[in-house]
């Protein structure tokens, strides 16, 4: 299965999605779930010399045509028919791989393209992303030696690019994964009209497994929970957990997730199956946050969350791999509530003291009536 990708190059460049500025992790390569491909998508890093847009009208139709670069990378394949979506190797330490890459242009111009490899990394946002380019590689992107950096294809020509891998001799055992990557750089603009390069890059999965012992595993840190309540007094409300689970494995692993809460004694529990871990590659970490809603504020409610690994390479099956758990209590007080009952017993009491002065006063005008009577008939207090 190849991946493809195309670029209009006439008129303006077009601008990088969203607001973007020159860093590391803008020109990093998303690697896509579909295939095990990495595609890569349009980032923005700083032009150091700026190339003026297209001036004048916006182009013909048939100048976008002529202008568009498409091209797929893909294995090169082996034998008839081999259609391998990435590259799946299997390795002991010290062995020399050889294969190589194929890059096609379906354009109708020249595809200069660079072509690299790097080591792959979980982001923060759950994707299987690339080393920021420029920056060295020390796992399987610094075992790949490419016989070519630099790539000029013809239209609707290929290139196949041949490579070794050489897996050093104290490799770590277990899954190490990186990609192969072509980039094309483009002049454009960002949000603000600033001058960037735009670096459109496609490529393929490296995903090695050296031979020894496997250690799956996962952690949870950082476990946290808030409670979000409602005006109602006898509203429910909403439980959010924030977490971090670290693949402190060498195999890399998604995972299925359960949330429960309940107050005390159990009462009124509830669970949520969360939305499944993306895959975690070994010495990754990422952190998530889910919210669960319809939670009653019963004072204090307990919060349990499990993490049940999942391999994702074909084949794996560690029947003896226990979940990781983490647990935290949580104050869910209902204060709309409280302070309803506060003020209830406020009024209660302040018609309670109001009565006792009445009464006080009552008896103070009947006391002063009485010794205004005897005092009137001469007699004194303490006369019978």
């Amino acid at each position: 299965m190849s991946r493809q990708a195309t670029v209009s190059t006439a008129g303006t460049a077009a601008r990088p999605t969203g607001r973007r500025r020159p860093s590391g992790l803008l020109a990093a390569a998303v690697v896509a779930t579909l295939g095990g491909a990495l595609a890569l998508g349009p980032s923005a890093v700083a032009a150091d010399n700026p190339t003026p847009g297209t001036i004048g009208g916006a182009p013909s139709a048939e100048s976008q045509e002529e202008n568009t670069l498409t091209w797929s990378v893909r294995p090169t394949p082996r034998e008839e028919g081999d259609n391998r979506p990435n590259y799946l190797l299997d390795v002991k330490a010290g062995d020399v791989v050889k294969d190589a890459i194929r890059v096609r242009n379906f354009g109708k111009t020249e595809l200069p393209l660079t072509i690299y490899a790097s080591d792959a990394i979980t982001t923060s946002t759950g994707a299987i992303d690339l080393l920021p380019a420029g920056e060295t590689p020390r796992d399987v992107g610094a075992w790949i030696e490419l016989e070519r950096s630099e790539l000029r294809i013809a239209p609707g020509e290929h290139v196949d690019v041949p490579f070794t891998m050489t897996v050093p001799s104290n490799a770590e055992s277990g899954d190490h994964t990186g990609g192969i990557v072509t980039s094309y750089i483009a002049p454009g603009q960002d949000d603000d009209g600033q001058p960037v390069k735009l670096d459109r890059r496609l490529g393929s999965r490296v995903q090695v497994r050296v031979d020894g012992e496997l250690r799956p595993g996962l952690s949870i840190t950082d476990f946290r929970t808030s409670y979000d309540g409602t005006a109602n007094p006898a509203g429910k409300g909403d439980m959010t957990v924030t977490y971090t689970v670290t693949n402190t494995g060498n195999v890399r692993m998604s995972a299925l997730q359960t949330f429960k809460v309940a107050g005390p004694f159990g009462l009124s529990g509830k669970t949520a199956d969360l939305n499944p871990m993306p895959e975690l590659l070994p010495g990754n970490s990422l952190t998530m946050s889910s919210t669960l809603s319809g939670v009653w504020p019963i004072l204090r409610n307990s919060a349990d969350l499990e993490v049940r690994p999942v391999p994702t390479r074909p084949g794996d099956n560690f029947p003896a791999l226990k979940s990781a758990k983490a647990s935290s209590g949580q104050w869910t007080v209902p204060w709309t509530l409280v302070f309803l009952l506060l003020l209830g017993a406020a009024g209660t009491s302040g018609t309670i003291l109001a009565r006792r002065e009445l009464k006080r006063r009552e008896a103070a005008r009947v006391d002063e009536a009485v010794q205004a009577t005897l005092a009137a008939h001469g007699v004194t207090e303490g006369q019978s």
